[in-house]
């Protein structure tokens, strides 16, 4: 035990209590620290897996207790093998601690307290970790090394390519793959992820919708976990219509400001980007003038916005019928593909086939619409939100109107109801909703049909607020008219209503198309003897080499690559990589971002927590608050189960979940980040309070291997 300063009466005191006075027992007096610039705990090794980092949670200011409350804000990772000249100022004579303490007790793995001062670093206490200790880490540090000279080749390699000063990589910026298909995909999901959305779909959408037309992939993957490319991402979203001059006036000024504000990269359609006019545009152009665009060119912008997001919404009408007719093509085509394959002999070369197909048409047919639907619901959402500031409609009413409107989600949501009250067989249900699961490009999770377990105890208690709305039309015609937006094919209403309806509609129909092909690679993998998990470890492109192969030679080229693939995949779950990377330092010195959530609704809970990390044993979240690391819309199972509320670690306001818990009136917290996100883990019980947009932890699950001492400690006035 540490005290500080313990006067000698209360340590015969704390002798006593313990009824032991053996001589040789030891009681360690440590003064107090004074003038802490920065304090906190430092781990040689990760944690969780043994991983070659140091790993420094940390507080900024003379306070040296917020380690025991629980408070770090600060989290910061360095390779152990980095260059010591490479290690920020600010943490070089800690690592030259650390290094001696190591080598003093013959040991990397280490918990250590640490408090650096203007003069010197202050060691409070030191003890073992008990994590990877069988690890060989002399080779697993060698091989961490060779993946981060390849990952900085690789970035270089981009740097080279790029015509810009600034070139970023984000994991959750535009179509956020944190969010989709999480930090560690397996080879299958990233490349279906990629097949049907990123590799061009993003940006066939966006150029006929009048934006610049970009190429190639928007996805590139260091280590095993994807990035956007936010050069490409940003580019992408710039209306042709503007100079070259402007456009590339606009992108510098974008990449800056996300280079300067790190923590809004899963925010910069709200606070980086000007993709489309909205009412508040005019007040957010200001801060251009002071980073040296001249008023002609902020008028241009603003006149340039105006007239492109005019020609969208009256563009909305056949948009939506072309979107309606592309959907009805590729339903109509799988029904064929489907009726031929049951036909055939049901090789694995047929299934392998017919899922090509059912892909590419999920991909021309299904993706291109979907995305050109979600920028058109961006557009109107923004609008209907930027009328509080010019008329009556407060903040609750807008967000009351949205969350009103009846998608295929509130669907769901009645569905699930009826199912529940045996008004609709499971039959009926699954033949809508079977194609669902928890993870949409995940071949190793069942789909519901599969997994008929999850609609097991449906306790649906959260119902939608039914409210009539009776907007005063006459006087936002007005402020819409004031504005210069032209709502002549369409009414204003009407546009921010069936954009939203059309763009989950979109989602939930080429979905179909997505969930039939992976079961076809599943299928199909099973005839040449794989199961889902191996199959996993493969690549779209590796499975469908199955025309260039006899059988036995394909299978063999397929076993030699899932246990290649297994192997990366394995090694790379020891790597630790940035949530955004600006260059190639942030492979080695690794910086977490403090995060500002959404939070959706303005309720306010407290409850038990409970951390979800499987989906196969679905556990009991009643009246509990749901902690995951992603959802998509084969998540929405949650809501059946009576959860009181929910947080993600990543996502958006505009995410799936966000919506789906909006409409619902849940409390949520969506993309709390990863720093909060560790902490949400281990609690117990929590406080969301999202009106003031806060989040406490009231309890903790973890054990404390100190809670008896703590105790007496605390009765005898020793601590607080």
């Amino acid at each position: 035990l540490i005290y500080h300063t313990t006067p000698w009466r209360g340590l015969v005191h704390l002798l006593k209590v313990f009824k032991n006075l053996n001589l040789k027992n030891q009681v360690l007096i440590q003064s107090q620290s004074k003038n802490v610039l920065t304090s906190g705990v430092l781990f040689t090794r990760t944690p969780d897996l043994g991983s070659p980092y140091y790993v420094l949670n940390y507080q900024e200011g003379n306070r040296t207790d917020a380690i025991t409350k629980g408070e770090i804000g600060n989290t910061i990772k360095i390779f152990r093998g980095i260059n010591h000249r490479r290690v920020p100022r600010k943490w070089r004579k800690l690592m030259e601690s650390i290094q001696e303490i190591e080598k003093t007790v013959h040991s990397n793995f280490l918990d250590i307290e640490f408090a650096i001062t203007k003069y010197k670093i202050i060691i409070f206490q030191v003890r073992p970790l008990t994590t990877g200790k069988h690890l060989d880490t002399y080779n697993l540090d060698l091989k961490i090394e060779k993946i981060i000279g390849e990952n900085k080749a690789k970035i270089k390699k981009e740097y080279k390519k790029s015509n810009e000063t600034i070139t970023i990589f984000s994991d959750m910026a535009d179509w956020n793959p944190a969010e989709i298909i999480g930090n560690t995909p397996n080879n299958l999901d990233y490349s279906l992820y990629d097949f049907v959305i990123m590799n061009n779909s993003w940006s066939k959408s966006r150029h006929v919708l009048g934006y610049q037309k970009k190429s190639g992939s928007l996805m590139k993957r260091f280590g095993n976990k994807p990035y956007v490319n936010v050069n490409a991402s940003f580019n992408s979203l710039i209306p042709k219509k503007f100079s070259k001059k402007i456009s590339k006036e606009l992108l510098d000024y974008f990449l800056i400001k996300l280079k300067n504000n790190p923590e809004l990269h899963d925010k910069v359609e709200f606070d980086i980007l000007f993709t489309c006019y909205d009412l508040t545009l005019k007040n957010r152009l200001l801060e251009l003038e002071k980073a040296g665009f001249s008023k002609k060119d902020i008028k241009n912008i603003l006149n340039v916005l105006n007239e492109f997001t005019n020609k969208l919404i009256n563009k909305f009408p056949s948009i939506s019928m072309q979107s309606n007719n592309s959907i009805e093509k590729m339903n109509n085509n799988r029904d064929k593909l489907l009726i031929q394959l049951h036909k055939s002999k049901n090789t694995y070369a047929e299934y392998f086939e017919t899922a090509r197909k059912l892909l590419v048409d999920c991909r021309d047919l299904g993706a291109i619409p979907f995305s050109s639907m979600a920028r058109l619901a961006f557009i109107s959402s923004i609008l209907m939100r930027g009328l509080k500031d010019d008329s009556n409609l407060t903040s609750d009413s807008i967000n009351d109107f949205l969350t009103s409107i009846q998608t295929v989600l509130s669907e769901f949501k009645q569905d699930v109801i009826n199912l529940s009250r045996n008004r609709l067989t499971t039959k009926v249900f699954l033949k809508k909703y079977g194609h669902l699961r928890p993870g949409t490009y995940d071949i190793t999770i069942p789909r519901y049909e599969n997994n008929q377990t999850i609609f097991h105890k449906i306790n649906f208690q959260h119902e939608t607020k039914k409210k009539k709305f009776e907007f005063d039309e006459s006087k936002i015609k007005r402020v819409l008219k004031q504005h210069k937006l032209k709502f002549e094919k369409i009414n204003f209403i009407e546009f921010v209503q069936q954009t939203l309806i059309q763009r989950e509609k979109l989602k939930f129909e080429f979905t179909k198309n997505l969930s039939q092909a992976i079961e076809l690679i599943a299928m199909g993998s099973k005839k040449l003897d794989f199961s889902r998990e191996e199959i996993s470890n493969l690549s779209l492109s590796d499975i469908f080499k199955f025309n260039k192969y006899p059988k036995k030679k394909f299978r063999k080229y397929l076993q030699k690559k899932i246990f290649f693939n297994y192997k990366i995949k394995k090694l790379s779950s020891y790597l630790s990589l940035p949530s955004i990377i600006f260059s190639e330092d942030d492979f080695e010195i690794i910086q977490y971002y403090t995060t500002a959530p959404n939070y959706i609704t303005k309720n306010v809970i407290t409850e038990d927590v409970i951390f979800i990390n499987s989906y196969r044993d679905i556990p009991n979240i009643d009246n509990k608050i749901v902690v995951i690391e992603n959802a998509d819309p084969g998540f929405d199972w949650i809501f059946t189960k009576n959860p009181k509320g929910l947080i993600t670690k990543y996502g958006g306001i505009a995410s799936h979940m966000a919506i789906r818990c909006g409409e619902i009136d849940m409390p949520a917290v969506v993309g709390c980040g990863e720093i909060l996100f560790e902490k949400l883990k281990i609690a117990k019980r929590i406080s969301i309070d999202c009106k003031n947009e806060k989040i406490n932890v009231i309890e903790y699950s973890k054990k404390d291997d100190y809670l008896e001492e703590k105790k007496l400690l605390k009765a005898l006035g020793y601590i607080k």
